[in-house]
Order: C-alpha cells, then sequence, then structure tokens
C-alpha cells in the first residue's frame, strides 16, 4: 500500500504473530506483476473543502489537509509495503485508478524512488515549499502510475486487526462521473486475513481501464481500528489461481449494496438480562435481578439528548415489563418488544413504529450470537456488546446536544403513538382516505411560521444534524452557520416551523432557507414525524404565496441528491414540483395546494428589518 502524500508519516514498530508474517511474505512472493495504487486518508462524511470550517473533527495533517487516521497511514519499520491505521471518526481509505499491474522491478525500483523523496519531503522546509514539491512529485508519479498498461488477475487486500478485533470493510470501485460501481467486502481480524476479488468480476460492473474510485470503508463506526494493511492492489500470479495463494483467503461473490450507519444514531435499543441489569428474570425473577448503575445513568442521559430508547428482549412480556415498572423505567422505552422471537425482527418492528431508519439504530446486548443476528438481518445497525455500556454517552455518534425540544423528543413519539391509536380507530369506523382527512382536521394542527432568532439557533443546528430524508439539499449546518442564518439580511427569509395539535406539541419541526429576491427555495429541512399530516402542504401554501406577493410566477427549490433523502424529491413531486437542469425544483406560484387549510396557519411577530410580507394564514 503506497500513500497518497509522502512524508507527514510516522513509523511505527508493532511486531507481527509468526503466521500474520508469514501470510503478508506469501503474497508478495507469489506475485509477478502488480499496481501502484496511491492512497490516501478520506472522510466518509466529507464535504471537501468547506467541511474544515465547520467540522468538529477537522484535525489538519502537516500539509492542512484532515488528518482521518491518528497517525496518518504508518509505515511499519523493517516491513517495506506494510501500514497501520488506527481511524478516528469517519476514516476510510480512497485511491484513483486506472490501475493497470506492472513487472515486479519496475514497480519496487519506483518504491525505492518514492522512499527517498518522502525522506526529502520530510526535511525542515518551509510549509509552502514542502507542500508545493509534495503536490508536484504526487502528480507525476500518479500520472506514471495511471499510464496504459494490462489489467491484473485480481484485486487484492491484506489486513490484520492489530487491535485482536473482528472490523468489517467494504471495497467499493466507482466510476469516475458515472452510475455504475461494484461493491465486496472483507473482515480484518486478529489473525492474518485477505480479500481476493476477480478483476474480470470487477470489470463486468465498472470500466477498470478508465477514472476510477475506490474505496475501503469501515461498516460501523470507524473511531478507535487498529489494522495493518498489506497490498491493497491489483495483481497478477504465476500459475496458481489468486484464491489459492496462501492462508485464509477469501473470494466471496459481490455484496450488496447496503446503507452504512448514520453519522449521529437516533435509537438505542437494549437488551435486558446481563445488559440493563445483572442476573437473569426467567431464573432470578424480578427481585432477584439487579440494575447496573452505568446503564440507568445512561438510559437518562439519552433521554435527555433526545435519543429514543427501547428494548428487544427474549423474556416473558408480562414479567419483563413489571421488573421495569418497578425500577420505574417502563415510560423510557417506546414500543417494547418482549418475547421469543428473533431479535432482528424486533429491531424491525422498533424501526417500523418509530418510522426511523435502521441506520439510525444502535443495539445492545451481551451474547455475540444476539448481535451476530441483528447484523445478519440489518447490517446498518450498530452493535455494543454489554461491556461498552459504561463508555456509551461518549460515543461520538451519540454526542447530541441537550436543548428544550431534545428533552422532549420521548413525549413526542408517546404523543405520536396516541395519534395513531385514535387514527386507527376512526379508520375502523368510517374507512377510506376521507376518514383520514377527517381525523386530520379533528386533531387541530397547527403550524407557526417565525423567522428565525437567537434563541433557536441551537434547535435549528441540531435539527439540520438529524435531518436526512426530508432535507432537500443534505444541509447539516455549523453552529456558526446557523447563528449566521438568525442576523437579518435584505432579500432573505430564515424561518422556522413549529407544529402542535390537540394531541401534544411537537415543537420546532422545521427550517427554510427563501430568497425572496430570486423566487427561490435555497434550503428545507422538516422532521419526518409530521409528515403526511398535511404540514408540508401549508408550510409551501404558505411559500408560494410569499414569492407571487414578491412579484414571482414561479418557484424554484434547490434539490442535492443524497444517500437518504429520496423522501424529499418524492415530497417535491407530490407538492407539484418538476424537476429541471441544474439541481432546481420548478413550481407555479398561482397554483392551489391540495389540502392546505387541513392546518391553520399562524405566523408569528416578525423583525421590521426582515424582508417578508406575510400573508393571510
Amino acid at each position: 500500500m503506497k500513500e497518497t502524500v509522502p512524508g507527514d508519516r510516522e513509523t511505527t514498530r508493532l511486531p507481527l504473530p509468526p503466521e500474520v508474517a508469514r501470510g503478508f511474505d506469501e503474497l508478495a512472493e507469489a506475485a509477478i506483476a502488480r499496481s501502484e495504487l496511491r492512497w490516501g486518508e478520506h472522510c466518509s462524511e466529507c464535504s471537501f473543502p468547506s467541511c474544515y470550517a465547520s467540522c468538529a473533527f477537522y484535525t489538519p495533517r502537516g500539509d492542512g489537509h484532515c488528518r482521518r487516521f491518528e497517525r496518518g497511514m504508518e509505515p511499519l519499520a523493517g516491513r517495506p509495503g506494510l501500514h497501520r491505521v488506527r481511524f478516528r471518526k469517519w476514516g476510510k481509505l480512497e485511491a484513483r485508478g486506472p490501475a493497470p499491474v506492472r513487472p515486479l522491478g519496475e514497480v519496487r525500483q519506483a518504491e525505492v524512488t518514492d522512499r527517498r523523496a518522502a525522506a526529502l519531503l520530510n526535511l525542515p522546509l518551509p510549509h509552502r515549499v514542502s507542500r508545493n514539491l509534495t503536490w508536484r512529485w504526487n502528480e507525476r508519479r500518479t500520472a506514471a502510475a495511471h499510464a496504459p498498461g494490462p489489467v491484473g488477475d485480481a484485486f487484492v487486500v491484506e489486513a490484520w486487526a492489530a487491535d485482536g478485533g473482528t472490523h468489517p470493510f467494504t471495497v467499493s470501485f466507482l466510476e469516475d462521473g458515472g452510475t455504475r460501481m461494484h461493491q465486496t467486502s472483507f473482515t480484518a481480524g486478529p489473525g492474518y486475513s485477505r480479500l481476493v476479488a476477480s478483476a474480470a468480476e470487477i470489470g463486468a460492473h465498472v470500466d477498470l481501464s478508465g477514472p476510477l474510485l475506490i474505496q475501503i470503508e469501515p461498516v460501523g463506526e470507524a473511531e478507535g481500528r487498529d489494522v495493518v494493511f498489506g497490498r491493497a492492489e491489483f495483481m497478477s500470479f504465476a500459475g496458481a489461481s489468486p484464491a489459492s495463494v496462501g492462508p485464509d483467503v477469501t473470494a466471496p461473490a459481490p455484496s450488496p449494496l447496503r446503507a452504512a450507519p448514520a453519522s449521529l444514531a437516533k435509537v438505542v435499543v437494549w437488551d435486558l438480562d446481563e445488559t440493563l441489569w445483572t442476573g437473569t428474570l426467567v431464573e432470578d425473577g424480578a427481585a432477584g435481578v439487579r440494575l447496573r448503575p452505568e446503564a440507568v445513568e445512561a438510559v437518562h442521559a439519552l433521554d435527555a439528548r433526545g435519543v429514543l430508547q427501547s428494548v428487544a428482549s427474549k423474556n416473558d412480556a408480562a414479567e419483563a415489563l413489571a421488573a421495569l415498572g418497578r425500577f420505574g423505567l417502563t415510560d423510557f422505552f417506546l414500543h417494547p418488544q418482549i418475547g421469543w422471537g428473533p431479535k432482528s425482527a424486533a429491531v424491525a418492528e422498533i424501526a417500523r413504529a418509530l418510522d426511523l431508519g435502521l441506520d439510525s439504530f444502535v443495539f445492545i446486548d451481551d451474547q455475540p450470537f444476539e448481535r451476530g443476528e441483528v447484523a445478519a438481518a440489518h447490517p446498518a445497525v450498530r452493535l455494543l456488546p454489554h461491556t461498552a455500556v459504561a463508555g456509551l454517552l461518549e460515543q461520538p455518534f451519540l454526542d447530541l446536544p441537550i436543548t428544550a425540544e431534545s428533552g422532549r423528543r420521548r413525549a413526542l413519539y408517546q404523543a405520536e403513538a396516541a395519534r395513531r391509536t385514535a387514527a386507527a380507530a376512526l379508520r375502523t369506523e368510517s374507512g377510506g382516505d376521507e376518514a383520514y382527512l377527517q381525523f386530520l382536521r379533528s386533531s387541530g394542527i397547527e403550524l407557526r411560521v417565525a423567522p428565525l432568532t437567537a434563541a433557536d439557533v441551537e434547535r435549528v443546528y441540531e435539527l439540520s444534524q438529524r435531518t436526512n430524508q426530508l432535507n432537500f439539499t443534505g444541509a447539516k449546518y455549523a453552529r456558526e452557520e446557523a447563528a449566521a442564518l438568525s442576523r437579518p439580511r435584505a432579500g432573505r427569509a430564515c424561518l422556522t416551523l413549529r407544529c402542535a395539535d390537540r394531541f401534544g406539541d411537537y415543537g420546532l419541526i422545521g427550517f427554510t432557507v427563501l430568497d425572496l429576491q430570486a423566487g427561490v427555495i435555497d434550503a428545507f429541512f422538516m422532521s419526518c414525524r409530521v409528515q403526511r399530516k398535511r404540514v408540508e402542504q401549508a408550510a409551501f401554501d404558505y411559500v408560494l404565496r410569499t414569492f407571487a406577493d414578491h412579484g414571482h410566477s414561479q418557484a424554484r427549490a434547490r434539490f442535492v441528491e443524497t444517500e437518504r433523502n429520496a423522501a424529499a424529491g418524492r415530497m417535491l413531486a407530490e407538492l407539484g414540483f418538476a424537476r429541471e437542469p441544474e439541481g432546481l425544483w420548478l413550481r407555479a406560484t398561482t397554483a392551489a395546494v391540495a389540502d392546505a387549510d387541513v392546518v391553520r396557519l399562524v405566523l408569528e411577530p416578525r423583525p421590521a428589518a426582515q424582508d417578508l410580507q406575510e400573508a393571510a394564514a
């Protein structure tokens, strides 16, 4: 494995177990040609370079780029070609192709030249000089590595988990600028492991002779993984099939595309026996189990942060609920699933009841079998053993701000459950969509629109971090960006959306930025918990009338497609917008929005400096 940036790297000393060293050596001896991919550290959440100014996890390397590994890609002393990678949050490896294979002698000579260049670039030079020399060297070596040539027999990745863990990774091959891709996977474990993926199979999905992006990305949370990588290259072999070279070789079929866990978790699902409490309920009874203090602390703290919680336990439901009631914890857990079925089914039912994606779930269980069963059914769910409970609150994916809204999130979902029960009863009595509209009208839903003020900056920041599905541009505001939007500016309206009904108060559920001069919705995101209650109809009816009052016959909405916001595109289409080129959706401002009157609109007072004409409710 070669580094994209020679220099700014520390050599690390790490003894290899004999069988691990033997695995790395055997592959090196079997190859007759290999490519010269140049790997670098990248971020799975990257919006380079603007993220450098807003991301709390930005840590600069010597060249100013973000360090996604603790000490970069650390060459192992005395082991050319091996690199230690200690992952930080969202870290991943990335290289660019094409990557034709070269004879080993030619590749080894290039590596010697690379090491000499790295030594020179590590000399105490002025930063600007070092940066420019590094850039020029990498451009030259990359051009040489991408020169036309034959494709190898297979793509090979070697790895060893130096921390003794078991760490799954995906390997993705993406055509540059295209939509075609291929993905496979491997696992780095406490022994030597190797992925051998047939070049013919990869080539059936992507063009290996053209521009190519290759990514090695941890499945789940990257933070803290300590892995030594050997070759991560296209290779050719003499005689033997690549899949028969050396020990522990895997050549899996391509894995289906899968969702990675979201950057922030929204739901924690607890096991009970030996996880939330010590002891086994069926053996010790409710009087014999004891709450784990660190678990109780976590339950209360997560609730304050707005993280929803539930239970997936193999127990008698009545007995388990009685025990939770005895401990005063029943109300903390939404839609608990207690029975004797698979826990994967329990987790899926919780996700369905909460209407949240499984990629936002964390599942905690003391049994490896149960974690494995959930992982097999729901690969995007984060899995934690019971031993992780003590440090649960320090996990970066649970690092959520405490606000008035977050402290009420559980109550909001409990109120939503009551709404669904009432709606189901009405449907049973009346039936049909008209009955649902009748229920919505009887619910007294109210939407309050107001300019963003300093008091709501923290909530808008939090909502932007949490909202994926109904987020037109995928915007994730930093606190400073949200604060800047609260300062009035002529020709711009930054509006908060609040919602309530007879069942309870939803709180601040949405935010939008309107360019009143151009008639463009620059940003819009809204909590999924009010979707399809005609709140979006009321909100957009108001936005369209506002644009009409500013002389616009048409309104445009900016839309940037992400992995998770397909629902936002569907919502625009349902509201009568049509997709236009360059990421815009278009709609006439004069056409009525159906069912907008189901929700009562209330306009809050605005600052005089805000250039926004209020339309009648």
